[in-house]
C-alpha cells in the first residue's frame, strides 16, 4: 500500500492537473488557517483530492465527514503529512458537497470567500460532531452567508488538529525515539557534570 501511494504521488506531481473551483476554495481555507505551514508543501496533492470528491456518490455525509476528519487528525498526529493533505482536501470538499455544491456555485463563491474579513471569522469552540451537525442543518441566506459559514466551520475543524510540532514528534515513532534518546543524553551529561563539580568542590 505504501508503494502504491509513492507511485501515485509521483504520477500526481509529474502529470498535468487542472484545479477546480472546489480545490481553490479548499486551498483558500488552508491558507488562512493555522495548518498552512504544515500543508504548504502538499498544496497540489490537497487540491487534487478536493477535486476528486466532486465525482463521489456519498450516502451519509455526516458519517463520511467524521470518518475523514478522524483520518486527518490521526495522520497529522503521526506526522504522515502527505496522507494528511489528502484527507484534508477530501474533508473540505465534502463540506461543500454536503450543501449541494456545484462548480458553477464554486466559481461564484471564490471571490466572495477571498474577500472575507478573516479576522472576523468565528471559530466554534464545539465538539467536532456538533460542528458537523450544525453545518449539515444550516441554511445559508445568501452567497456571502454561505462563504462565511463555510469558512467558520472549516477553520473550526482545522483549528482542532494537533499541528504543534512537539506533539507530532511525540506521536511519530522514529522521531519520538530520537527525541527521547537525545533527552536522556542531555540528562546523563548534566548529571555527570553536576557530579564532577560537586566532587571537585568537595575536594577543595
Amino acid at each position: 500500500m505504501k508503494y502504491y501511494w509513492l507511485v501515485f504521488s509521483f504520477l500526481l506531481l509529474s502529470s498535468p492537473f487542472q484545479p477546480t473551483a472546489a480545490s481553490s476554495l479548499a486551498w483558500t481555507i488552508v491558507v488562512h488557517s493555522r495548518v498552512y505551514s504544515v500543508f504548504a508543501p502538499f498544496g497540489r496533492e490537497l487540491k487534487f483530492w478536493a477535486s476528486s470528491v466532486l465525482e463521489w456518490e456519498v450516502a451519509d455525509y455526516r458519517e463520511t465527514i467524521l470518518v475523514y476528519y478522524r483520518l486527518l487528525y490521526n495522520a497529522v498526529l503521526h506526522n504522515e503529512l502527505s496522507s494528511a493533505a489528502r484527507y484534508c482536501g477530501v474533508l473540505l470538499a465534502l463540506l461543500l458537497k454536503a450543501k449541494g455544491y456545484t462548480e458553477a456555485l464554486g466559481y461564484s463563491l471564490i471571490p466572495v470567500l477571498e474577500s472575507l474579513d478573516w479576522s472576523s471569522i468565528r471559530v466554534l469552540d464545539w465538539r467536532v460532531e456538533e460542528i458537523v451537525d450544525w453545518w449539515l442543518l444550516y441554511e445559508p441566506k445568501s452567497l456571502e452567508d454561505l462563504a462565511y459559514a463555510y469558512a467558520s466551520v472549516a477553520l473550526s475543524l482545522l483549528e482542532k488538529l494537533p499541528v504543534n510540532s512537539f506533539t507530532r514528534v511525540l506521536y511519530t515513532p522514529y522521531l519520538r525515539e530520537l527525541y527521547l534518546a537525545s533527552l536522556i543524553s542531555v540528562v546523563v551529561a548534566s548529571t555527570y557534570f553536576v557530579y564532577k563539580r560537586a566532587k571537585m568542590e568537595g575536594g577543595l
